[in-house]
């Protein structure tokens, strides 16, 4: 009789202690169009119990995902209804309590989701996911802004009873001590520009080529040509015409990195770390853990936080598809990877 095949593994970044919880933030782009079965296989093969999407402003995608996923969803609908970029929370294990809190100048909201596990030691668990703002452009004001959205977040935290907790989401701040890659972010932005992926336009800012609007060959061909999935062209970002002559002539050196990088303010994950709340990824890893761009890793800007009473429970948090050997899958489901922590229930 013949020996059975053995069954295949399960990748080493997905494997799971027992009697866990796996925890897991995601930012979709913009709703995940065009990328929903990719997301999905991403998703499904990370096996989380409890999911933070950012950016979930497809429900077709999120109810698909909630039923696929065996999972009920909780979703978080913007402050401003025009951006449509909700937060949303999917759990496996069942949702005892749940609150979307709009802030006045909060771009998206704080969605607060209370869930029951099977644990005598941990018997609920609270998630508050999160994305703040970007601003970039502003620099020392786009800091000023994620430190006013913390605040209501960490406020609503306040006032609800007690309970162990994680934070986690898309914070788009930079850890202290973390290196961003702004010089190969930079002969990236001028690669694309030379392939006339990049453009300037009437504005006076650089950004992608228009997508036309039916599906082209040759237009997605153009973008496979440099290693980038045709439908992440909507999370290029658009610039300031200046930054292409500004950087042409910028050498690739980590020490100009580390000069670029001192201008870069670091209040808002400094604040939590200030608070006890664990970084859960830098907790256990000292390597950079870039986590944006797929098409281009230059900054750990999603994270997981642990309260201090949740934090001794860590046991392990990866970046999903990251690395020296990204995954295909991964690369190509959003301009952001997953990032997944376990905890002992």
């Amino acid at each position: 009789m013949p020996t059975p095949a053995p069954a295949p593994t399960e990748p080493r970044s997905h494997r799971r202690p027992t009697r866990t919880v796996r925890v897991l933030t995601y930012n979709v782009l913009l709703g995940g169009h065009g990328r929903q079965e990719q997301i999905l296989d991403v998703l499904a093969r990370a096996n989380p119990d409890v999911i933070a999407l950012q950016e979930a402003s497809d429900p077709v995608l999120v109810e698909r995902l909630a039923t696929r996923l065996g999972m009920v969803a909780v979703s978080g609908e913007p402050a401003d209804p025009a951006s449509r970029l909700n937060v949303v929370v999917l759990s496996r294990h069942p949702v005892v309590r749940s609150a979307n809190h709009p802030h006045a100048g909060m771009l998206r909201t704080h969605l607060e989701v209370e869930v029951r596990l099977p644990s005598r030691t941990l018997p609920r668990l609270r998630f508050h996911a999160l994305h703040l703002a970007a601003r970039f452009g502003e620099q020392r004001n786009g800091e000023t802004r994620r430190m006013r959205e913390l605040s209501a977040v960490l406020d609503d935290i306040q006032t609800s009873p007690p309970l162990p907790h994680v934070i986690l989401g898309d914070f788009n701040a930079v850890g202290p001590g973390d290196v961003v890659g702004a010089t190969d972010f930079f002969a990236r932005m001028r690669a694309l520009q030379d392939a006339g992926l990049v453009v300037r336009g009437d504005d006076g800012f650089v950004g992608p080529i228009s997508r036309p609007e039916e599906d082209d060959p040759e237009h997605d061909a153009r973008w496979r040509a440099v290693d980038i999935h045709p439908r992440l062209d909507v999370g290029i970002p658009r610039l300031p015409w200046v930054f292409g002559p500004a950087t042409r002539r910028l050498p690739r050196l980590d020490l100009l990195d580390r000069l670029l990088n001192t201008r870069i303010r670091r209040d808002t994950v400094e604040h939590l770390r200030a608070m006890g709340y664990a970084d859960c990824y830098r907790e256990l890893h000292d390597d950079d853990g870039f986590t944006c761009a797929t098409w281009l890793p230059a900054a750990r800007i999603d994270y997981i936080f642990a309260d201090p009473t949740l934090a001794p429970r860590l046991l392990g948090c990866e970046v999903v598809g990251g690395g020296d050997q990204p995954d295909a899958a991964v690369l190509g489901a959003s301009d952001h990877y997953p990032v997944v922590a376990d905890f002992r229930m």
